[in-house]
């Protein structure tokens, strides 16, 4: 009776951590974790979320582990976020291959815009939808890193205790916040902003369409304000290239965040910039958030709790 018990107990405790999802995101201040739990018939639940600063003398994935002993979540399934610097997202004419064979296909295509020898590389790849076609031409994404910088990724998550699931990237992360968070069907684009600079993401449908990266004179401190006409400017930039370039509709909302981005930054001349809506992005809106997890935990884990949300979709 007692083995029967203790079977149905694993069976169950195995039941619930397959309803629960581990975001990770290492970054050169801290360790940026977010824990996901998916309610059969209910919003997903941000149960925890913080953001770790490093200690000298201590490896971040012992503080890390720490953390995670402390909340019971050792061997549940976890996705990383790939480090910045530690891969190129590219964006190029799509071979006319199937997806199952598109990424090898792009080493081919790739091998000329990257760094170190094609034959240390990992290769992930996705299709743009047929609508961002240029020239009859369908475009792809190749995401390109070196074997080294995935096997690092692999290291941490098994000396953390966790189950690797997958590696993401920063704009997949977004995407999936997107996706949970607004409705992206008219197309929406992500803008997060951190010290220094910041990236926007066009989303439509679940398809990350557009990716940029930018410089920015913002110190991200809590009274810091946007600098305005800077953003402006980068928003005009991206949207105009979304028109003009990849002749697409423009995206219906512009949503930003980050580090102390909040609702009193975004002025009117901000909001009043372009010909299309801009708010904050609201996590409320697709996530039931725990009382205990502070706003600002929220902002530097934006990556992590994104990565955390990921269905296993590609693109």
């Amino acid at each position: 009776m007692n083995a029967i018990a203790e079977k149905i107990t694993r069976i169950l405790r195995s039941s619930h951590r397959q309803n629960q999802t581990v975001g990770v995101d290492f970054t050169p201040e801290g360790i940026a974790f977010a824990h996901i739990q998916r309610p059969a018939t209910q919003q997903p639940f941000l149960a925890h979320c913080d953001f770790l600063p490093l200690e000298a003398g201590i490896e971040p994935v012992e503080i890390l582990r720490a953390r995670l002993i402390k909340l019971g979540l050792q061997r549940v399934a976890c996705n990383l976020v790939m480090p910045a610097g530690n891969y190129q997202l590219i964006l190029g004419e799509a071979p006319k291959v199937p997806q199952e064979e598109l990424a090898e296909a792009l080493r081919w295509r790739v091998k000329d815009l990257v760094q170190f020898p094609i034959a240390e590389a990992v290769i992930d790849g996705f299709f743009l939808p047929e609508d961002s076609a240029r020239g009859g031409n369908r475009m792809a994404y190749a995401v390109v890193a070196q074997h080294k910088y995935v096997e690092a990724q692999v290291n941490l998550a098994r000396a953390t205790g966790l189950e690797l699931k997958n590696i993401d990237i920063s704009e997949l992360a977004l995407r999936n916040l997107a996706e949970t968070c607004c409705d992206t069907k008219r197309g929406v684009a992500i803008v997060k902003l951190q010290q220094g600079g910041g990236s926007l993401q066009i989303i439509r449908d679940g398809n990350l369409y557009l990716s940029r990266q930018f410089s920015l004179a913002y110190n991200a401190g809590l009274l810091d304000d946007l600098p305005g006409d800077s953003l402006v400017l980068e928003l005009q930039r991206s949207l105009d290239y979304f028109e003009r370039q990849m002749r697409q509709v423009p995206p219906s909302h512009v949503y930003l965040c980050g580090e102390n981005v909040t609702a009193d930054k975004i002025t009117p001349e901000i909001r009043n910039s372009v010909a299309v809506s801009i708010n904050l992005l609201n996590l409320e809106n697709g996530l039931q958030i725990a009382d205990d997890i502070p706003e600002h935990s929220l902002s530097l884990c934006l990556h992590a709790i994104g990565a955390a949300l990921r269905q296993d979709q590609v693109g």
